[in-house]
């Protein structure tokens, strides 16, 4: 990366991070092509998809506030520099530019956090428990040869209602 675009990256960051969140809601189709990227579906193995990743994602984010800030921030950040590198927004990029700008959104310190982040998320779709919204008909379990503890956690004694 030579030092014009390093400064550009570094300068829109902190623009992004600065700015207040939009009042739209949060870009779930974006955040699912992004997790469906990160971790794609093959022929022997679930993906984003098949996990619903994106619903886990949904019930961390509705308990945490400051997490979604977070999450939201970094979803608008990674569409702006879209538009401002390739002209579009994630959701219209080819795998090859949406590997390209995820590579360039990691040069961030930011980006990268964000970007461990999604990977945790998806990481926790794939091993939580179904009650909490991801690993469904318990597929990353299955997928993994993995035998859940018992006893299992019952709807009313998911963590956040403790």
């Amino acid at each position: 990366m030579n030092r014009r675009n390093f400064l550009i990256l570094t300068s829109s960051t902190m623009a992004a991070i600065s700015m207040p969140l939009a009042s739209s809601p949060l870009h779930w189709e974006t955040l699912a092509a992004v997790q469906t990227h990160l971790f794609p579906s093959d022929v022997d193995s679930p993906g984003a998809k098949e996990i619903n990743a994106t619903g886990y994602l949904h019930f961390v984010l509705t308990n945490d506030p400051l997490e979604r800030e977070f999450i939201e921030k970094g979803i608008i950040y990674l569409d702006k520099i879209g538009k401002y590198t390739a002209g579009k927004p994630f959701l219209d990029l080819s795998h090859k530019e949406r590997e390209q700008l995820l590579r360039r959104f990691e040069m961030g310190t930011n980006g990268k956090r964000w970007i461990r982040k999604m990977l945790q998320y998806i990481l926790e779709a794939l091993l939580t428990d179904p009650i909490y919204g991801g690993n469904p008909k318990e597929i990353g379990w299955k997928w993994l040869e993995h035998q859940a503890g018992f006893p299992r956690p019952p709807i009313n004694k998911r963590y956040h209602l403790l």
